[in-house]
């Protein structure tokens, strides 16, 4: 039974800081740029929009087929408390399903990827989502900061329709640090880069590519797509000269100048770079590293139906959507500089039984339509009769994503937690509910009725280190 990737989906971040912006303020040079996140996101929210995609790539009809969520990350919000709440009820995941987070190291994506291969293998599951979305703190003026960046890549693992099989995995570990970060540190910390290099990466992604090389009896130029964790530039193309890979090998996956590192996420997003131009029968080679451990991952690229490549949101078509900002917006959006005043009290705690009680159908867009008048009530559990006509008969409804804007908007001045200026949208959906909601990623000036939008789940606030998410209206990124 050949197990492997069903559907794939990547996300990348809006908003791009190009290096040079940074090497203004601190010297030095900078090449190529780095996506960012704004305010409003975190590595859940990129989570969340990855799955979305790779579920509607897979073409499996309903998310309860999912029967494990797996998250690899080396950022996660919560020192204790996994991430993957949030994920699997805005998808309306079963609550019978096996949940793993994998973190402390940029090969926890492919740590996860491997545990849900072998839960498939073993019969326990069916299907599996796999998540690795990440966005590493870097403090200021630091090496890190001049390349770490953020996205997140999804991949629904099983062992029927794959688009890609996973064929060998050879991992090399030993106990080498090289970046660290404790639970008293907030940002990633280095011991000396050209140390870390030579005997960090360079010496355990040699190894781990020789192996498997070694195990499969395969040599280096029989893959045709070929792709490298990539902290920087340099390393990955001084181990292809090691190799002696090609650039056309490279090529398809390299990501590192278009959005920085992405760490545990970089693996999967150039992944699914390859997927979107692979042929049947290429062969794929993808290669970890983090934390002294390096795995090397041999795949096959199967025929996808025409039907598959419709539904996918290729990496370049994110590439395309854009918006550069300059440092102080950058450092706005990690939090670093904002406004001396106390964030606005929540009228509703995120730890509330409220929150807990409502979060579904907040998270999941949930209404209850009336089955006398069709007026759909939202949120239902504060809509016991229907505010139209009285009645107490109810069906639920999934709202639409997409819609129109019926009229806005917009307040210039919020208190901090809260992006500034903020739209207030209430909009037409699809499917002919009116919805309100706040909106992001949107200029004041290019707002106007009838403009398409989307709903996406955003970080809205926090509150003694808690978040508080929602649905919000953005433009329609992806077509």
């Amino acid at each position: 039974m050949a197990v492997g990737i069903v559907g794939y989906g990547v996300y990348i971040p809006k908003s791009r800081i190009k290096r040079e912006e940074i090497a203004k303020v601190w010297g030095g040079r900078g090449k190529g740029e780095n996506a960012v996140l704004n305010e409003n996101e975190d590595i859940i929210t990129m989570a969340i929009e990855a799955s979305v995609n790779a579920m509607e790539h897979s073409g499996l009809a309903d998310v309860k087929e999912i029967d494990a969520i797996y998250l690899g990350t080396d950022s996660p919000p919560n020192i204790e408390h996994s991430s993957i709440g949030v994920i699997a009820q805005t998808l309306g995941a079963r609550q019978d399903i096996e949940v793993m987070d994998f973190t402390t190291s940029t090969r926890a994506g492919i740590a996860a990827l491997k545990a849900c291969v072998d839960a498939v293998n073993a019969g326990r599951i069916k299907y599996g989502l796999v998540i690795a979305s990440d966005y590493r703190p870097a403090s200021p003026g630091s090496n890190m900061e001049m390349f770490f960046g953020g996205g997140a890549g999804a991949f629904i693992v099983g062992s029927k329709n794959t688009i890609a099989d996973l064929e060998e995995v050879y991992s090399y570990s030993g106990n080498f640090r090289d970046n660290w970060r404790g639970q008293a540190d907030t940002y990633v910390k280095d011991y000396e880069p050209r140390f870390t290099r030579q005997y960090g990466y360079s010496e355990y992604v040699l190894n781990s590519v020789t192996g498997l090389l070694s195990k499969t009896g395969l040599t280096i130029d029989q893959f045709q797509h070929i792709v490298f964790q990539q902290p920087d530039a340099r390393l990955p193309i001084e181990m292809a000269r090691k190799l002696k890979v090609t650039p056309e090998q490279t090529k398809a996956g390299s990501i590192f100048d278009d959005i920085g590192d992405t760490g545990a996420a970089c693996l999967f997003i150039g992944l699914s770079s390859v997927f979107d131009r692979a042929v049947p029968g290429n062969r794929v080679l993808a290669v970890s590293y983090g934390s002294g451990t390096s795995d090397a991952l041999y795949l096959t690229v199967r025929e996808p139906t025409e039907k598959a490549r419709k539904r996918c949101k290729p990496y370049q078509s994110y590439l395309a959507s854009n918006s550069y900002i300059d440092y102080p917006q950058y450092l706005m959006g990690k939090g670093v500089l904002k406004k001396d005043e106390e964030p606005a009290s929540l009228g509703v705690s995120p730890l509330s039984p409220f929150m807990w009680r409502a979060s579904a159908e907040l998270y999941r867009l949930i209404g209850a339509k009336c089955l006398n008048c069709g007026y759909v009530n939202f949120p239902p559990s504060q809509r016991k009769i229907c505010i139209r006509c009285g009645s107490t008969e109810f069906k639920e409804v999934i709202f639409s994503r997409r819609g129109k804007i019926h009229t806005f908007c917009v307040n210039y001045y919020m208190p901090p937690g809260f992006e500034s200026p903020l739209p207030i949208i209430i909009a037409d959906l699809d499917d002919g509910v009116r919805h309100r909601a706040l909106g992001t990623e949107m200029n004041p000036e290019e707002i106007k009725i009838d403009m398409p939008i989307e709903l996406v789940l955003r970080k809205l606030a926090s509150e003694n280190n808690v978040d508080l998410y929602g649905n919000v209206f953005r433009p329609i990124r992806i077509k």
